[in-house]
């Protein structure tokens, strides 16, 4: 007899997604067995079985979720009347805030991307590079006769910088998230305006 689905099985799915990330964080991919997962939320192994299909579907689930979320908050993070210097700050701020909030997540998508399969980590990937794109579209703004490897480049850089902050920075620290945002945001900005940059052959 097939299992019917109940009312609040998406809720249901968002917890289990919580709780494996929090195991996945701690213990990475490979360290973590469906038993820890349904052991952190309460239930049977079997009972977790009706919700996703395996490990490897809760973390590729989780972190498309995840990526979808940072996509979307620094899509809303942009105003048409804000000014590129305040559409950087804007973007960068909401990034760092979302890497905090949701740290365990992240840790998640920097450490055990590779574990799985070619085309999940596509599409991953992709959600990844509209990212970059939105930083991009505000270099290109900032600096628009630079050429875009170039703004490629310089965007690249700057979510590679903010990217690992989890590895060191402490939200409950003397500098909060909301400084240190605004710092990153004032060092890019300055060095972009100001450094020199390298005449390259775009072709």
């Amino acid at each position: 007899m097939v299992r019917t689905r109940a009312e609040n099985y998406q809720e249901r799915r968002s917890e289990i997604l919580d709780a494996a990330a929090s195991i996945f964080a701690e213990r990475g991919f490979d360290g973590t067995s469906t038993s820890a997962i349904a052991l952190k939320c309460g239930v049977s192994k079997a009972l977790l079985y009706h919700y996703f299909a395996s490990k490897e579907e809760i973390l590729f689930e989780m972190l498309v979720a995840h990526c979808q979320f940072l996509v979307a908050a620094a899509q809303a993070a942009l105003s048409e009347n804000e000014s590129g210097e305040e559409q950087l700050a804007s973007v960068v701020g909401e990034l760092i805030s979302l890497y905090m909030n949701s740290q365990e997540k992240h840790i998640a998508l920097m450490n055990n991307l590779k574990s799985l399969s070619g085309e999940q980590q596509k599409e991953i990937k992709k959600l990844e590079r509209i990212l970059v794109q939105i930083i991009k579209g505000i270099v290109a703004r900032l600096r628009p006769e630079l050429s875009e490897p170039l703004q490629t480049s310089l965007a690249m850089y700057l979510m590679g910088s903010i990217n690992w902050t989890y590895t060191w920075f402490k939200p409950e620290g003397p500098v909060s998230s909301e400084q240190f945002a605004d710092l990153v945001s004032s060092m890019f900005l300055n060095g972009l305006t100001k450094a020199e940059m390298p005449v390259i052959d775009s072709h």
